[in-house]
Parts: structure tokens; C-alpha cells; sequence
């Protein structure tokens, strides 16, 4: 009898790249690839949704930053991809980690950006109104 197992969502970039790096096998690389799915699509859509704001509406982003915030969501989409692509791969491939630790490390850098982003948000002068 096997036991169905509750997913568990990782809302944050860093837990779905921990989860990755915790992985041992394909099944576990699977699993932190479910579970931070959901997380990695929260995190795109926010900022799609910031970025279609007027850029004249309070609080949207700044002209000096809209290019950069593109630039994550490019990346956030480019991650997002990775690691749908990553759950058909064949056990034997995703057994050797090689995926899960380079997805991780993806994961980590685009939020590493997506904070700096943020922050440098908020430190211009029309950041915090």
C-alpha cells in the first residue's frame, strides 16, 4: 500500500535549491523539483504582474531598474522551463544529480538578483511612498 505524500510547497528560490541539494536520488530530485515549482511560478508571476504595471503608477518600477527586472523575469522564465524539462528525464539521468545540483544553483543566482532587485527598489528615492 503506498502513501500518498502531501505536496510541500517551497514559496522561496533558496528551500526549492536547498531541497535539490538535499536530493540523493531521482526520486528525491523529483520531489524537490515538485515541490518548488509552484514557488518558482509564484516568483514569475509577481514580477510579470509588476512589470505590466504603468510604469507612471506609483510604486511601479523605476526606468533604472525596468531593465534589469526584465532581465530576472528572462531568467525566471529560463529556470522555470529547466525544471519542468528536468521532471521527463529518464531516472538514470537525474539519479546522477548532475541536474539537480546545476538547477540549484540556477535557483540560487536568480534570487540572489530578484533580492537586489528589490532592494534597489525600494533604496530609490520614489521606492518607499
Amino acid at each position: 500500500m503506498t502513501e500518498e505524500r502531501t505536496a510541500r510547497v517551497a514559496d522561496s528560490l533558496l528551500k526549492s535549491a536547498e531541497g535539490l541539494e538535499q536530493a540523493s536520488t531521482a526520486t528525491d530530485v523529483r520531489v524537490a523539483v515538485r515541490d518548488g515549482l509552484l514557488g518558482l511560478e509564484y516568483h514569475l508571476d509577481t514580477l510579470a504582474k509588476e512589470l505590466a504595471r504603468d510604469p507612471a503608477d506609483p510604486g511601479a518600477f523605476e526606468p533604472a531598474l525596468r531593465g534589469r527586472a526584465q532581465k530576472v523575469e528572462a531568467t525566471l522564465r529560463g529556470v522555470l522551463v529547466s525544471a519542468w524539462a528536468m521532471l521527463v528525464l529518464k531516472d538514470e539521468e537525474l539519479g546522477t544529480l548532475e541536474h539537480a545540483n546545476a538547477l540549484a544553483k540556477q535557483l540560487r543566482a536568480v534570487e540572489r538578483e530578484e533580492v537586489k532587485l528589490v532592494f534597489d527598489q525600494l533604496l530609490m528615492p520614489e521606492g518607499i511612498d
